[in-house]
């Protein structure tokens, strides 16, 4: 009796012992990898949003993920380009007006663009494929919630917008971050002037949380300050201050060339579109970010 005893209480103390391993393993916070993900909603956000941060970064030997959020069915013209004054015509019949190419064919071009743009920086492109809420259907543009939109059901995951209520979208994003465990995540500003933006960022924002409560190792959630945050929009007297500022000098030239592979956006006007914003006080050698969660203290 003492023999058989005294071998059930071994494997109890050793069922016991490897449990508390078990737990203790669990509680011990791993380090995210040597990784930084820039999220942008369009196709040419990453650019606008942190290009020459992103740049940086892969140079001191972080891997660059580089993720459009949205599958890009509208904003592509078959003439010039419309956003900015600056930009170089984009035609191919000189004429003067613009006519949007169709959604599907858009998507293509778009993702196209930014698969070039990744490789300038040497980094991993990753397309999530929500839906925005219009597209171009030749000359039309189709808008969410009309017949037209339910009827042509454009090809994709749900709306971005109402994505972000739905928890087996915001696990797909997770999972996005549990395959690559970065230590930098940059979205765009949460909220900001354009819902496209905002809502990007949303769901960036809530899959980080999601990440951090199931012990990911994920590290620093960083976003914009353009946009919303700024005394006049919001009636404060001070905008909320950037915590983060990297000094881009040395890499605006690899942003610029990322920048020039959106041609269907900015005709690849490259250097002019910050020459331009420099102008309207914009310094493009310095870009600022804020934190807004930090799973490394």
């Amino acid at each position: 009796m003492m023999k058989r005893y005294s071998f059930r209480s071994s494997i109890f103390c050793f069922a016991y012992m490897l449990m508390c391993c078990c737990y203790l393993q669990a509680q011990v916070k791993t380090k995210p990898r040597k990784c930084i993900m820039v999220v942008g909603a369009h196709a040419d956000d990453v650019e606008s949003l942190a290009g020459g941060t992103f740049a940086k970064y892969i140079a001191m030997g972080y891997e660059g993920i580089y993720v459009d959020v949205i599958n890009n069915l509208a904003g592509c013209n078959l003439e010039k380009t419309p956003y900015f004054k600056m930009a170089a015509p984009f035609t191919v019949s000189s004429s003067p007006h613009a006519y949007p190419v169709d959604a599907l064919e858009t998507s293509q071009i778009r993702e196209e663009e930014a698969r070039a743009a990744a490789n300038v920086y040497g980094a991993i492109p990753v397309f999530l494929n929500y839906n925005e809420p219009w597209f171009s259907m030749g000359r039309k543009q189709i808008d969410y919630g009309t017949e037209a939109y339910t009827q042509f059901a454009p090809v994709g995951r749900p709306l971005i917008a109402l994505a972000t209520i739905m928890s087996n979208e915001v696990n797909y994003v997770t999972d996005l971050l549990k395959k690559y465990q970065p230590e930098i995540v940059i979205i765009h500003t949460l909220g900001g002037e354009k819902l496209d933006h905002g809502n990007a960022a949303y769901m960036t924002y809530l899959a980080f949380k999601r990440a951090i409560n199931q012990n990911v190792a994920v590290g620093k959630l960083w976003m914009s300050p353009r946009g919303w945050l700024s005394p006049t929009e919001t009636g404060r007297k001070k905008s909320i201050k950037p915590d983060i500022r990297i000094n881009v000098k040395d890499f605006l030239k690899t942003k610029c060339e990322a920048y020039d592979k959106h041609a269907s956006q900015n005709g690849g006007m490259g250097r002019a579109y910050f020459l331009g914003n420099r102008n309207m006080g914009y310094n493009d050698e310095i870009e600022e970010f804020i934190t807004v969660l930090d799973n490394t203290k």
